[in-house]
């Protein structure tokens, strides 16, 4: 199972007046547990104001740079605990506690591919998706990219600088379109968010994207994934494995009711739950209609790993090794992922007597 390790702040820099670019050194004892995949990202613990707070980030690099460092954004949030911290009192050289990389936002790259990738970005979304961008255009030299990128204002676009010089280097091959919402532009084309009505606009503009062969990388807030992730799938018949997108946080959901109801069928059932963690057993009962698996887990102070608690990202994952469980809602998990036996525990109940779930995966 993964555990937290103290990394070396080595560089905090701002990115905009309301994020910051953070790097921390992996040494070299270090380098086989904190190896990544582009589009993954890193679980940051902290105490702040005796509290335990801890916090996802995704990485801004991609494995073929080939760093010794592993660098995240973080925007300030309003009231935000982690986020103001990161942004107001950091320091260089400080001691961070972070878990090896986690998720699944990828895809897998061949160097004979001749494929365009489309980057479909609003605000910190970017990180993820500029990392899956960088990643296939260095290991794909007759592949090409698309980056859509959706800020406030120009002041407003993040990694900026970085962007700007991927489009030098990599020579006509990473095309990048910045789009503004709060800012008058030239052409009303590159005015307003990211949308399903936006994305058709856009694909008229640029004729050269085969819209159906090409795969997208999407992040953004909830709502505009939902609606162009749809929007692709269902109008533009673009295969389900090629539209990729990752949430930040949960989405409002419009069917509460029939979660709910869902939630309220399970059988009422008194459980005994077996957790495997870094290969020991621990074992209690929880009722189906009580706390999540890993609330109860929590509460029994067992060292399961977690960060958003809100089905969001994969630190609960876990194999189910016996029975059944009821899983709330995904929002991490792969459709194949879930076929083949793993949940995100922050989110399931047990719905037989006897349920063995296994964290060291």
């Amino acid at each position: 199972m993964n555990s937290f390790y103290k990394l070396k702040t080595v560089k905090v820099q701002k990115d905009t007046s309301e994020a910051v670019s953070v790097a921390v050194e992996i040494p070299e004892e270090l380098k086989d547990k904190f190896r990544f995949k582009q589009g993954q990202y890193l679980n940051f613990r902290m105490m702040i104001n005796g509290n335990e707070e801890r916090r996802s980030y995704s990485i801004c690099n991609a494995p073929s740079e080939k760093s010794n460092t592993l660098e995240v954004l973080v925007k300030l949030l309003e009231g935000g605990k982690v986020s103001g911290y990161f942004n107001e009192h950091l320091h260089m050289d400080e001691l961070l506690e972070v878990m090896p990389p986690m998720g699944g936002f990828n895809t897998s790259y061949h160097p004979t591919n001749v494929k365009t990738y489309v980057g479909l970005a609003a605000g910190s979304g970017i990180t993820p998706v500029l990392s899956n961008i960088k990643e296939s255009l260095y290991q794909e030299p007759d592949s090409n990219a698309y980056l859509f990128y959706s800020n406030r204002s120009m002041d407003h676009v993040l990694r900026k600088t970085e962007i700007d010089k991927l489009v030098e280097q990599f020579n006509g091959r990473l095309k990048v379109v910045y789009l503004v919402s709060r800012e008058k532009h030239a052409d009303p084309v590159f005015e307003g968010r990211i949308s399903a009505e936006k994305l058709e606009q856009l694909f008229e503009r640029y004729t050269d994207i085969d819209v159906k062969e090409s795969t997208y990388f999407i992040c953004g807030p909830s709502e505009m994934i939902k609606g162009i992730a749809d929007y692709l799938k269902k109008d533009k018949k673009v295969p389900a494995i090629q539209v990729l997108f990752e949430y930040f946080t949960a989405p409002d959901e419009e069917n509460t009711e029939e979660m709910s109801d869902e939630f309220k069928a399970i059988a009422n059932i008194e459980s005994m739950v077996t957790v495997i963690i870094d290969d020991d057993e621990y074992s209690f009962h929880l009722n189906s209609k009580k706390e999540s698996i890993l609330d109860k887990a929590l509460k029994d102070n067992l060292p399961v790993p977690f960060a958003c608690k809100g089905g969001v990202c994969c630190t609960c994952k876990a194999e189910v090794l016996e029975g059944e469980v009821f899983m709330e809602k995904n929002y991490a998990l792969t459709e194949d992922e879930v076929a083949r036996g793993y949940v995100l525990t922050c989110q399931c109940h047990p719905t037989t007597n006897v349920v063995m779930l296994n964290y060291d995966v």
